[in-house]
């Protein structure tokens, strides 16, 4: 486990060393490899160049903030929802009679699929690119809700029954403690998903945002422009799972690991 290759700096390093090596053959395939002069496929320095100018452009800084923000809403929806929807699911059978089907007949929907729908009624707005992502986030909290709630000690069930403690009690002091590491986990992959739907939200319905950007440069035929911008999503993704890995950590600390479902 000493070895350099596995420890945060090891890691770190050989990440930086693979990204160099890809942008280098990013470069020599498109100046003097098979992409050379292929329309619409921009140079590496052509795409890093246009991504370094636009961090002087405070439009482009008004755009991430669009983006985040309406990940972060879509996200707080899903939160707010999907916890309710799936504690009201797991401990109580008329409510999962009641809602079940539903939820089986819209997780499996691609997020792509309710976009035109979306689009008409909201048109392309913030509360579209939050909608979106509201939708994309849920799935995964009112899933993992519904698995962590399951998964409680019954033993312990018994015995806050046998002390007579109320159901609200129960609730907060048993139930939710113990399925928080599901809970956690399902708002880190809903969080993915609504960050990718906000960028979406702009490039395929035209809401504001970075994804409106680029849908911008490529209708423009900017291609060092999108393409710039396109790492600098890449960029914002990574930095937004790492803290929320960090999350994470931090919560779950000292209880056990888990594993997310297939």
């Amino acid at each position: 486990m000493g070895h350099f290759g596995f420890t945060p700096t090891g890691k770190l390093a050989g990440g930086v060393a693979g990204f160099l090596i890809w942008l280098a053959l990013w470069q020599l395939l498109t100046t003097a490899g098979p992409l050379a002069g292929v329309s619409g496929i921009p140079t590496m320095s052509g795409a890093v160049g246009e991504g370094l100018r636009v961090i002087f452009d405070p439009d482009f800084w008004v755009a991430i903030g669009q983006t985040l923000g309406m990940a972060l809403t879509g996200l707080g929806l899903a939160i707010v929802l999907g916890v309710t929807v799936g504690l009201a699911t797991a401990v109580s059978r008329a409510m999962r009679a009641a809602l079940d089907p539903t939820i089986q007949f819209l997780r499996p929907l691609p997020p792509i699929v309710i976009l035109p729908l979306l689009l008409m009624v909201l048109g392309p707005t913030w509360s579209f690119g939050v909608a979106l992502a509201a939708f994309g986030a849920i799935w995964p909290i009112v899933l993992q809700v519904q698995i962590g709630i399951r998964d409680v000690d019954p033993v312990m069930l018994e015995t806050a029954r046998s002390m007579n403690l109320p159901w609200h009690k129960v609730q907060t002091s048993i139930v939710l403690p113990s399925a928080a590491p599901f809970i956690i986990t399902g708002i880190r992959i809903g969080a993915t998903f609504a960050l990718l739907l906000a960028i979406g939200a702009g490039l395929l319905g035209g809401a504001p945002g970075l994804g409106r950007r680029i849908l911008i440069a490529q209708e423009a035929l900017q291609s060092d422009l999108a393409f710039g911008l396109i790492l600098w999503s890449g960029v914002i993704g990574t930095f937004f799972a790492q803290g929320l890995n960090a999350l994470e950590q931090a919560v779950l600390r000292g209880r056990r690991p888990i594993e997310e479902p297939v």
